[in-house]
């Protein structure tokens, strides 16, 4: 979750993160302490409170969380890989836990049964096919592919797509190079990721800070969009958003230069401000991940008393799955607590809280997110738009996991659960592996020019 963060709230972090190692060192043993090691606004109200508690119900024994935040995945993989950090319990993305898997970074999961707590139950295994790796998986690695075994690593905690969240009420689309168009949403639908490369919206679009997220945009629309030079059918969207040989990287290399063109330069790369920027009217469309979408579409507009119809859509000619999961790092102390605070981050109920709280989409698949999911935009309306989500509960999960949402919430909806035919036309951004270096400076060039 990438919510902003107050300035003042900022610096209550990092004093955290200077003052409370020294002070849980000094008073208390190591395995008396979970160091959790996270995204920012990423955990329910009081969840790591109520894990307190539910350790001491289980093992009898006391155990204070200890929670520091990182921004980007690399910052975490330093620490952990140079700094050798000893956090308990990680939350990378899914091609971080790749590469750390692949480096030899991260510890199996243990069978919390030989702990022998009387009454523990484990719920890791509640998790959505979607992301449970396995012979015929769709979105997971099949990390251990070499001895058949899958799913040693980690739990999927949240997840979701990206795609292009634009206002409703732009005009820009008038002027478009690519044609005439009734609406903004017909222009955004019609166009994909084309849009960023439209010069009626100059100064008026966002795309990401980060290499790999902008990439997405790039990669797809090179290869992908009819409107590209460069198109090419043959290329599936885990081909492009995965291309790295020189050849292919230097069409989209070109790509990017074009999109900055658009943006106005580097100012028009952000880091989390394209929620609020969207919303006061400064940019019209921007590259944003689903749950921050949903986010900006509903509490974000309360929170700034400022309120603007805001639609997100998913290219037709593809896009990125994303995911993150709870891991454990190679060096962790407490790897007892590890395990069971993943448990209980899979524990249907607190999978829920932690879904309510920051907008993204739990990977757990249990009757109670059902229940949450049509407790809070179900709908008995005649006009109501069915959507089946038997692709993430499973054809024998116990219910009928069809919810009829309202039309006027059914897009809003879809930032939270995608229907079957957007999650098709959805891949996985693998580790770039031994070619990162060479991506990096790649996108070191774009953005220095």
């Amino acid at each position: 979750m990438k919510r902003k963060i107050t300035i003042i709230a900022m610096i209550m972090i990092l004093a955290m993160i200077v003052v409370l190692p020294i002070i849980f060192t000094g008073c208390q043993n190591r395995d008396e302490i979970l160091k959790v090691y996270t995204w920012s606004e990423y955990l329910g109200e009081d969840v790591e409170k109520e894990f307190e508690a539910y350790y001491k119900e289980v093992t009898g024994k006391d155990v204070k969380v200890k929670i520091d935040y990182f921004d980007e995945n690399e910052t975490m993989y330093s620490q952990i890989e140079i700094s050798k950090a000893d956090y308990d319990v990680i939350c990378p993305s899914d091609y971080m836990i790749e590469k750390m898997i692949k480096n030899g970074l991260l510890l199996k999961l243990e069978d919390i049964s030989s702990y022998g707590y009387a009454g523990l139950e484990d719920y890791r295994n509640g998790m959505s096919s979607l992301f449970m790796s396995s012979k015929d998986g769709l979105f997971q690695y099949d990390y251990d592919a070499a001895t058949g075994e899958y799913n040693q690593y980690s739990r999927t905690y949240m997840w979701g797509t990206m795609g292009i969240m634009y206002g409703k009420d732009s005009t820009a689309y008038k002027n478009s190079k690519y044609g005439t168009y009734s609406s903004m949403d017909e222009y955004v639908q019609a166009n994909g990721w084309a849009v960023f490369l439209d010069p009626a919206f100059n100064g008026k679009s966002n795309l990401k800070l980060s290499m790999r997220d902008t990439y997405v945009s790039a990669s797809i629309y090179t290869l992908l969009n009819p409107k590209s030079a460069n198109y090419n059918a043959s290329f599936s969207v885990a081909d492009a958003l995965n291309a790295t040989d020189s050849a292919t990287v230097a069409k989209i290399k070109q790509t990017l230069k074009d999109q900055k063109s658009i943006l106005g330069g580097n100012s028009g790369y952000e880091a989390d401000e394209a929620k609020e920027r969207i919303i006061n009217g400064e940019i019209d469309i921007a590259l944003q991940w689903a749950g921050d979408a949903l986010y900006a579409m509903t509490d974000l507009q309360d929170e700034l008393d400022t309120y603007r119809n805001i639609g997100y859509f998913v290219p037709e000619e593809g896009s990125n799955i994303f995911s993150d999961g709870w891991c454990i790092p190679k060096y962790a102390k407490n790897t007892e607590a590890a395990n069971l605070w993943i448990n209980f981050m899979c524990r249907p109920d607190i999978a829920v809280r932690n879904m309510d709280y920051i907008c993204y989409t739990s990977g757990v698949a249990s009757q109670e997110a059902f229940d949450y999911i049509v407790e809070n935009w179900g709908s008995d309306d005649e006009n109501a738009i069915a959507v089946d989500l038997t692709y993430f509960f499973g054809e024998d999960c116990g219910f009928n996991p069809v919810i009829k949402v309202a039309a006027e919430d059914y897009e809003a909806f879809l930032t939270l659960f995608p229907t079957q035919d957007i999650i098709a036309r959805c891949a996985v951004m693998k580790d770039f592996g031994d070619a990162t270096e060479s991506m990096i400076d790649m996108w070191n060039d774009v953005r220095a020019d």
